[in-house]
């Protein structure tokens, strides 16, 4: 494991998680608030994981990183940082399946990417960006100690993003 938190182990996905991602991927609210991955199927899954998260890991030592339930091993969500063109700072970024949201998993979560990334990948000031209509990753993002900057689009985007700049002062 990664990470570990009270109730929270983070791992960096594999292959073997393709039904999960999957699932993921394909939620309505997943799809409402990040977008569309183009993934129907398992094996789409796989490619993706590939080209979305094992390559993160191997090209900047980091990525989105499997949350799973210490209490029963159960994948719940991803988490972590994720690198990309438009910014020269990794931003957060957390997705979880829907039954496991409101429950603070994303907060806890995060809060220990954060403490990973300062203390051990020197990223002191990751952003995040979100829909400007979601409102609960709005909170979770207040929460961890982001301050909103301003609305971005990013390339190749249709819809404009909320930004923000970690501050916990």
């Amino acid at each position: 494991m990664l990470m570990e938190t009270k109730r929270l182990f983070l791992r960096e996905l594999t292959e073997k998680d393709a039904a999960f991602v999957l699932k993921l991927v394909t939620q309505p609210s997943f799809i409402a608030n990040i977008g569309d991955k183009g993934v129907t199927n398992e094996a789409q899954a796989k490619q993706h994981i590939k080209e979305k998260y094992l390559n993160q890991y191997r090209e900047y030592g980091f990525g989105l990183y499997g949350v799973i339930l210490k209490s029963n091993e159960t994948l719940i969500g991803v988490s972590g940082l994720v690198s990309r063109p438009d910014f020269e700072v990794p931003d957060l970024g957390y997705a979880f399946l829907d039954e496991y949201c409101g429950c603070g998993y994303a907060t806890e979560a995060g809060l220990s990417v954060l403490d990973y990334a300062s203390t051990n990948l020197g990223i002191a000031a990751p952003i995040a960006l979100t829909s400007p209509t979601n409102t609960a990753s709005q909170n979770v993002l207040a929460k961890l100690g982001f301050k909103y900057l301003k609305q971005s689009t990013l390339n190749g985007q249709e819809l404009p993003s909320n930004l923000y700049q970690y501050s916990p002062n």
